[in-house]
């Protein structure tokens, strides 16, 4: 019997398969199997999800991408020509307007997330880096250009008020925020009890959320279906009136959770006290050498596309 060769497989099952593989091995590992495998690679079909790996610049100042790195280094590029923005904006590109979930790595550029809101219309799921809401320079009303928005998960609080304002007026669709290891306080409480009152699914998982706060949440939001905020800070999963408040809730689930541990003495008090002249001295001098070269975004992007064939 003649033995089945990798390219005579059957290309729309394919594609299946290549939908569910990670953007790495996608973009780095099955284009060099052979010929006809790259070539599917190619279909948009395989980029309807862009799930860049996690990655959040670490201190001091470190910002290479590990997958940005083995992408250059393995096509022979210049690092210096195609920097991490233009690596994201080709990865967007392979979808051709088709991906339905784009969650951005944590050193996405302001830029980057702009060219997103123009090239992805379709996008249901959009999770965007606490990074990114850091920017003072962002424009959120350009997630206002995704239409079918559904879910969004935000990697910070910050400004949650300002971005919760362009999704009640402009994003229809909306059911589902997540705020996962955020810091939740009384004024996002209220931004989301007064911008989404209507919202259906809240994933709050290892937040930090006092008790008082969430229970302003459970009144203000009748309609949740789904609510999760397990392994919380400031509150415990067995309280009556939370669990009361929750009991037309279909889904809630809080395991793990508990009340704020509170400290008799100052700690910043104690840690000032244990900081020496020279210990500052060292700190200064280590923050001094920190040399951060700027990332020049646009250039070589349209050299990518010519340079990456297997």
């Amino acid at each position: 019997m003649d033995q089945r060769r990798w390219e005579d497989l059957d290309k729309d099952c394919l594609v299946k398969v290549f939908e569910k593989v990670d953007m790495e091995s996608l973009l780095l590992d099955i284009p060099f199997v052979c010929k006809s495998w790259h070539k599917e690679t190619l279909n948009p079909s395989c980029w309807k999800s862009l799930i860049f790996p996690e990655f959040e610049p670490g201190f001091p100042y470190e910002f290479d991408y590990p997958i940005h790195e083995r992408f250059v280094s393995e096509f022979g590029l210049d690092s210096n020509r195609v920097s991490e923005t233009a690596f994201i904006k080709f990865v967007v590109n392979r979808s051709q307007g088709k991906a339905v979930f784009l969650k951005l790595p944590g050193f996405s550029t302001v830029e980057a997330f702009e060219y997103v809101a123009d090239a992805c219309p379709n996008l249901v799921i959009l999770g965007l880096p606490r990074y990114l809401l850091w920017k003072e320079d962002i424009d959120l009303e350009s997630i206002g250009k995704f239409k079918y928005l559904y879910l969004l998960s935000l990697g910070s609080c910050d400004k949650l008020d300002r971005v919760l304002a362009v999704v009640s007026k402009r994003c229809k669709l909306f059911s589902h925020l997540t705020l996962s290891n955020a810091q939740i306080g009384k004024e996002e409480v209220m931004a989301i009890v007064n911008l989404v009152p209507d919202i259906k699914r809240l994933s709050l998982n290892e937040a930090q959320i006092d008790r008082d706060n969430l229970i302003i949440l459970l009144k203000g939001c009748k309609k949740l279906s789904f609510l999760e905020a397990k392994d919380c800070i400031g509150f415990n999963e067995g309280d009556d009136e939370i669990a009361e408040l929750a009991s037309h809730i279909s889904k809630f689930r809080c395991e793990g959770s508990k009340e704020r541990i509170e400290f008799p003495f100052d700690f910043s008090e104690f840690i000032l006290s244990s900081l020496t002249e020279d210990s500052v001295i060292e700190m200064a001098s280590m923050l001094a050498e920190v040399d951060v070269e700027p990332e020049v975004d646009g250039e070589g992007e349209g050299d990518i596309e010519e340079s990456v064939e297997p």
